[in-house]
């Protein structure tokens, strides 16, 4: 449980910040956009946003934990025991989704496969490091680091897994309304945006709960984010298959191993609580 109120209303101030100060960066940046800043200006800009989630954890951090050195607080999420089979693990499963999406698609669009149009290798690498420095490191410190471990000392991993992904998917509103969508094919895009972040966040939390590792969150999160830059469909099917691949993946980890992940989360509850 959340020892004190105190520490409710700061995780409290915490998304709220987080969300105010993403909006601001957002908008000034769709400004500059506006303006036709170079693209190389805008990559940046856009990824500078993706890091409010640690932003708003740095400057709140002595309130958030008053008795922890920054230092610390890195060794303890950036150096504690993981599995490395779990990123290979990971690794194979998105894969699979992906894989299978493109598949679904292909068939049920009556296609072949040499229609399908991939990223090309020159432009591959860019995608990669772009990826890698935006949402995938920059927000999983604040998300999953903070905030998932203030959640689970209240509720079950299931249930932090579930409001942490909604608050997730939300702070994504903007690039939702003006993701160029209108009218019924926003309202299925916002829908599926929301299944596929919620279902991710499952996912995370399954994996991050067997060591508290933030390096595997950051593992997940960029997987999720390059698939699906790799192939050229048409976005609102792609989201539409990859939030019922990921939302298959989160049922089969969360329910079929239940209590052997509320065991692990609540051992792991027990080893934070003693520190």
């Amino acid at each position: 449980m959340v020892s004190s109120k105190l520490e409710q209303q700061s995780l409290a101030r915490y998304f709220i910040f987080t969300y105010l100060l993403f909006w601001i960066l957002i908008g000034f940046t769709g400004f500059l956009i506006s303006r036709n800043i170079p693209v190389l200006y805008q990559t940046i800009l856009k990824n500078v946003c993706a890091w409010t989630p640690t932003f708003v954890l740095f400057l709140m951090f002595k309130i958030l934990y008053p008795t922890t050195s920054l230092l610390d607080f890195f060794k303890k999420n950036f150096l504690s025991k993981t599995n490395r089979g779990h990123f290979i693990i990971v690794f194979i499963l998105q894969t699979a989704i992906f894989l299978g999406v493109v598949l679904v698609y292909i068939a049920l669009n009556n296609l072949r496969l040499e229609s399908i149009t991939f990223i090309s290798a020159s432009r591959l690498l860019p995608a990669i490091l772009v990826t890698a420095t935006g949402g995938a490191l920059g927000e999983e410190l604040g998300w999953r680091a903070y905030a998932l471990n203030a959640f689970q000392k209240n509720y079950s991993p299931l249930k932090s897994a579930l409001l942490l992904g909604l608050i997730w998917g939300l702070w994504h509103l903007p690039l939702m309304l003006f993701s160029g969508y209108s009218g019924l094919e926003l309202l299925y895009y916002c829908l599926f945006f929301l299944l596929a972040i919620i279902s991710v966040s499952v996912v995370i939390t399954y994996f991050y709960n067997m060591g508290r590792n933030v390096l595997i969150a950051i593992w997940i999160h960029f997987l999720f984010n390059i698939y699906i830059q790799l192939v050229s469909i048409d976005l609102l099917q792609l989201l539409m298959y990859l939030s019922a691949g990921y939302l298959l993946l989160a049922l089969v980890l969360f329910i079929i191993p239940q209590t052997e992940l509320l065991k692990a989360g609540s051992e792991n509850q027990k080893i934070d609580e003693i520190k």
